[in-house]
């Protein structure tokens, strides 16, 4: 089995997406969005973050999460917020995949794919490519015409702090104030 190794940054800003077994369509409907939220919340009080941008669809989520000075691990958090979603959905009712041989071997359900994809933010244009990669991700599956029309996106929480226009069409329509979270890097 290969090594994964994942880049270490105290108190980074990291792009993260995860993604549902078999890309299975749940996360959208209202048990499970709320399970995913009391996940995200239990496993943030557990170890904090900041939540820059999130988007969720029907089969996996984008983040932006920001550690704190001195947090480097990500991927505790990100498998927290698995295995304690997982576990609410199963005692809930929801179905699993078919486990693979391994995630039998492991006692793991198949509920999400095994690991993530991650991606450290390196200064203030690539912060704001990612950040308009979440807000612009159910326009680009074809599932709304535009951001605003996406309710479960941090979109709206940047518009009313000024950062985007209500009606901003895409990502070659970058924010004008690109510094707003990065200072004079």
């Amino acid at each position: 089995m290969p090594n994964y190794r994942r880049w270490r940054q105290e108190g980074g800003c990291f792009f993260l997406t995860v993604v549902t077994f078999g890309r299975k369509r749940f996360l959208v409907d209202s048990p499970w969005r709320e399970a995913l939220r009391a996940a995200m919340d239990q496993a943030c009080r557990e170890k904090p973050w900041t939540t820059e941008g999130l988007v969720l669809l029907g089969d996996h989520w984008h983040a932006m999460w920001r550690l704190p000075q001195g947090g480097t691990d990500y991927s505790w958090r990100v498998g927290r917020v698995k295995a304690l979603f997982t576990r609410a959905y199963l005692a809930g009712g929801g179905l699993p995949g078919r486990a693979t041989p391994n995630q039998r071997r492991n006692r793991r359900q198949a509920v999400w794919q095994p690991r993530f994809w991650e991606h450290t933010i390196r200064d203030a244009k690539d912060f704001w490519m990612h950040l308009n990669y979440i807000h612009m991700n159910p326009v680009k599956h074809g599932l709304v015409k535009y951001p605003k029309d996406w309710p479960w996106s941090t979109f709206h929480r940047w518009v009313k702090q000024g950062c985007y226009e209500q009606d901003w069409l895409g990502p070659t329509d970058l924010p004008g104030n690109v510094r707003y979270l990065w200072g004079d890097e």
